[in-house]
């Protein structure tokens, strides 16, 4: 998830686990043990956009990883910490593995998923229950956090108890967020099959900034499909928009090692066009930037990957995010209208 929640839930597990013992030590440190694994984009200037597809959320995301940098932590900031004595190496290790393995874990919820396996396995785990961007889940936690600090001299067993509120509330939403999903994979399989469309896959998930308005996304050999629902929608019906695939303009590019490195990004979920001489990588997991019909698929996805020369190799690529020229408050409004109505 974004990086504010993962300084937050790392801030309130820290707190948990040792709030008791070091304070708002706890708080900081624990929130900065949650965003250590995202400090991989610091080093992302050193590789090429398409390396940057497996750098990100690479090894620092993996489940291994909390178990060689927590113990560094620990030490130095017994280091740090060296006058005071009373807080053991085991308190540093408990906030800052917590905060650490935790943090690929919800990363492996939402959409964008995560390397957990690496090592091992390059396999991305992305269960697609939640947002990357979540107010509801992240808001308790960020307000349990701030009235913990408040009335940690005054009530500290009050402030400990207030931030575990914060945790349960937020964890409440989390497993609605789950029950959300097995709801509404049920209305997109029955809107598939009265359309008469077989696709080979079918993903889902839930539209940024909430968990009320989901999209799918299903493909066959030929076709991509993308659909909407609204748990809040006062209409029944999803209408799914069909997109041409066309697959065999990848057969063009030359380097086709980094066209599966493309196609293991995006889990087979894209569409391809040739626009004058070069072609554009759609991913069409992350649906489209506005809920409307559009002329321009440039317009209609939210992410794509121009392919600079088709005869380069290693493949050469650019990421570009949607060029519509609707602005944030644009979008928030078309985004309220298509979570309570359907046109």
């Amino acid at each position: 998830m974004d990086s504010i929640t993962q300084f937050v839930l790392g801030a309130a597990l820290g707190e948990l686990v040792a709030g008791k013992k070091i304070g708002n030590k706890a708080i900081l440190w624990g929130g900065i043990a949650g965003t250590i694994p995202d400090l991989d984009v610091v080093f992302s200037p050193l590789f090429s956009d398409l390396q940057n597809l497996s750098v990100h959320r690479g090894i620092s995301h993996s489940l291994v990883f909390a178990f060689f940098i927590a113990p560094l932590m620990a030490w130095l900031m017994r280091k740090l910490y060296r006058k005071q004595p009373e807080i053991s190496f085991r308190t540093w290790l408990d906030v800052f593995f917590i905060g650490i393995f935790t943090h690929p874990l919800l990363d492996a919820f939402t959409l964008y998923g995560t390397q957990l396996f690496l090592p091992f396995s390059n396999y991305r785990v992305a269960f697609n229950t939640i947002s990357i961007v979540d107010p509801g889940y992240t808001l308790p936690l960020l307000f349990a956090l701030i009235l913990t600090i408040i009335f940690r001299r005054r009530k500290p067993n009050l402030s400990w108890k207030l931030n575990n509120i914060g945790l349960i509330v937020a964890h409440i939403y989390f497993v609605l967020a789950i029950t959300n999903k097995f709801y509404v994979d049920q209305k997109f399989d029955r809107a598939l099959q009265e359309q008469k469309i077989v696709p080979n896959n079918v993903m889902s998930n839930p539209v940024i900034f909430s968990n009320l308005l989901w999209c799918a996304v299903a493909k066959d050999d030929s076709m991509s499909y993308i659909g909407y629902y609204s748990i809040l929608q006062d209409k029944p019906e999803i209408k799914f928009e069909a997109f041409r695939r066309n697959e065999y303009l990848l057969s063009k590019i030359k380097d086709q090692e980094g066209v599966q490195k493309l196609r293991w990004f995006s889990k087979d979920y894209f569409i391809v066009e040739e626009i004058g001489d070069s072609i554009h990588f759609f991913d069409v997991r992350f649906g489209k930037s506005n809920f409307t019909p559009s002329l321009s698929n440039e317009k209609t996805f939210i992410f794509y990957f121009k392919i600079l020369d088709k005869e380069s190799s290693p493949l050469k690529i650019q990421q570009y995010i949607s060029r519509d020229d609707m602005n944030f408050s644009e979008f928030i409004e078309q985004l309220k209208h298509r979570i309570f109505y359907v046109d």
